[in-house]
């Protein structure tokens, strides 16, 4: 790893992270702030005259009326994965193949730096940066519960939460930054970067829709992903480990590729 290039690297990226987590943040802030124990029991009543497969298919099936199940259902729901997303696209695209795309890869290469040594430094500043926005969403989280309803959230299953939220969109930033290795032209990282998280996102509410689609879940990367069961204490190491050899699998697939490949500079 070469800590100048990540220092640069960094400097480049971190007003797109910035953005990225104050809408977030944001977000977070107004769901807590909505968030009123005397009347979520009304609104679950009326969010259930809603069918039940649109309801399954949105995240909404088990709906609960703690702090911390809510929080898990209405906002890490499609949310935390949705959008995460984008910030994963953009980012991806940007590490490699972009500099690829507009020459700006050569001056890397004429630094003292190996192919290996730049890819794994970009790569292991798409997870860290990933690391750093579920950090303060999770301590951004906290301290604004605990202001505005002081001991209702269970600190430790929304550490849990974030924990494995932040592995899913790890293995997503993953899937965008191995196309951006296997991919010169912007154009090609960007659409296969895209569109394999986007299938995969509509595979997993499809699947939700009804049971004969549920298999569709299967072949989906948010298909162990279950907001409301991590917070009640499932298995959530075993999930947990198979987002991580997804991380570590893509992660070696994306250095192998672009050390063998070919570039136009």
């Amino acid at each position: 790893m070469s800590y100048t290039l990540f220092k640069t690297t960094l400097k480049k990226n971190w007003v797109l992270l910035i953005i990225f987590f104050a809408v977030l943040t944001m977000y977070l802030g107004i769901m807590v702030s909505m968030y009123d124990p005397n009347e979520i029991e009304t609104l679950i009543s009326m969010l259930r005259l809603f069918p039940e497969d649109l309801m399954e298919a949105m995240g909404f099936s088990g709906l609960v009326t703690d702090l911390t199940g809510y929080l898990a259902s209405w906002l890490y729901g499609l949310l935390m994965f949705g959008f995460p997303m984008v910030y994963c696209i953009i980012l991806g695209n940007k590490l490699v193949a972009k500099l690829v795309d507009n020459g700006s890869f050569a001056y890397l290469l004429s630094t003292p730096n190996s192919r290996v040594k730049i890819i794994v430094t970009q790569g292991i500043y798409a997870l860290a940066s990933i690391a750093a926005l579920f950090a303060g969403l999770f301590g951004t989280g906290v301290l604004i519960c605990e202001a505005m309803f002081p001991g209702y959230l269970d600190v430790g299953a929304f550490l849990s939460l974030n924990f494995t939220t932040m592995l899913v969109n790890m293995a997503v930033m993953m899937i965008s930054f191995f196309f951006s290795c296997l991919f010169n032209d912007t154009k090609m990282s960007l659409g296969f970067g895209s569109g394999v998280p986007i299938a995969f996102i509509l595979m997993n509410m499809l699947g939700g829709t009804s049971r004969d689609a549920h298999v569709l879940k299967s072949f989906s990367i948010y298909g162990l992903y279950d907001p409301l069961e991590l917070i009640r204490g499932a298995d959530i190491w075993n999930i947990n480990l198979v987002y991580i050899v997804t991380i570590i699998v893509l992660f070696v697939a994306a250095v192998l590729v672009f050390r063998k490949k070919r570039l136009p500079l």
